[in-house]
């Protein structure tokens, strides 16, 4: 007798999914796109503030550079000086106060004449080795997106000391206040024909066959808490075009041979760089945007055939601009500020009262 055996079948259990479904996966994606919208701006806003808060230290650090030269000197740096020959185109400001920005050693190896810091023509840059690429930080915003150096044809008689066919130069951010057009005195305000029109009614200022003064704080006449000493150039100009477009140009008072070292001019200034290299004058609002390359106030790339070079404050920081004051405190001013006070804030000898908050 067969004994019969039955065998049971075991329940299957299901199996354990071990991923998202493809709705899931959809879900948690968007969610995620979100959160990194939302949190985005709030991260951008973030490293801006950290970035202006940056730009303003340099500032800071400018402003307290220039007090330890009048300690030293007994005046402000001149933006530039006179030369002697046509072709030996002075240092500019910046270079004077390197020793007060920890950069003594590219000061002690500088020579200040029978040179020509721009290296154009047929000047001779004696200099070439200690500025070629060198970058000192403190005079960038870190909120700029242009470039911080230029590359410039070396002359033939640079080229003959060893230099390469180009020498990289630092373009700086920030650059002297000079002052503000003056109809009132010609003395600090002063028409040189075809170079254009130079103030010396600021802190930062040249000095030429018209005005030999350097400026003392002494000289300051409003107050060093009234006064602008250094501003910010760290955007593009804009330029308005009449078919709606817009044009844009890196116009800083730098962005031109030697960068941030040359003074420009030459013999007696017979070169319209001497009166904006590394300087600039309050003839236009802050981040103000021509509707020609031909402005009446030499903004922009163009100006009756030449150059305009008046250059103007601005940044990228929105709304405004940084400067230091002559007492060495940092202030960001608004773009809508009234013209009249910004001019005034420029000219340290106008002695005219601000009631007005700015």
């Amino acid at each position: 007798m067969s004994i019969l055996k039955f065998q049971y079948a075991r329940p299957v259990r299901a199996e354990r999914r071990s991923g998202f479904t493809l709705v899931e996966l959809l879900v948690v994606i968007a969610i995620i796109g979100v959160l990194v919208g939302l949190l985005l701006p709030a991260v951008q806003s973030a490293r801006e503030a950290a970035r202006r808060m940056s730009c303003s230290n340099n500032l800071k650090q400018l402003g307290l550079a220039l007090h330890l030269y009048h300690d030293t000197y007994r005046s402000m740096p001149p933006a530039v000086i006179p030369a002697t020959a046509t072709n030996d185109r002075p240092a500019s400001w910046l270079v004077r106060i390197l020793p007060f920005i920890e950069q003594s050693a590219a000061f002690e190896a500088s020579t200040f004449s029978g040179t020509d810091w721009a290296s154009r023509d047929t000047g001779v840059n004696r200099n070439w080795e200690a500025f070629h690429g060198l970058v000192v930080p403190g005079l960038n915003c870190p909120s700029s997106a242009l470039p911080t150096t230029r590359l410039d044809n070396t002359s033939a008689a640079t080229k003959a000391l060893g230099a390469p066919d180009q020498l990289e130069m630092q373009i700086s951010n920030y650059v002297g206040v000079a002052g503000r057009f003056s109809n009132n005195n010609t003395n600090y305000s002063t028409w040189n024909g075809y170079h254009g029109m130079t103030d010396h009614n600021g802190v930062i200022v040249a000095l030429d066959n018209y005005y030999n003064q350097p400026v003392r704080f002494a000289s300051i006449l409003d107050g060093t808490s009234n006064t602008l000493m250094v501003g910010e150039q760290s955007a593009e100009i804009r330029i308005r075009n009449s078919d709606g477009t817009s044009s844009f140009y890196d116009q800083r008072a730098g962005n031109w041979y030697g960068g941030a070292w040359s003074g420009g001019g030459g013999a007696n200034h017979n070169e319209s760089e001497a009166y904006w290299m590394n300087i600039a004058s309050t003839r236009v609002g802050i981040n103000y945007s021509s509707t020609s390359r031909y402005s009446p106030h030499g903004i922009g790339p163009y100006w009756y055939g030449r150059p305009g070079r008046h250059t103007v404050f601005n940044s990228t920081h929105g709304g405004g601009a940084q400067f230091v004051l002559a007492d060495g405190s940092v202030r960001f001013i608004s773009e809508n500020i009234r013209f009249d006070i910004y001019a005034l804030l420029a000219d340290r000898q106008d002695r005219t009262v601000l009631n007005e908050e700015y």
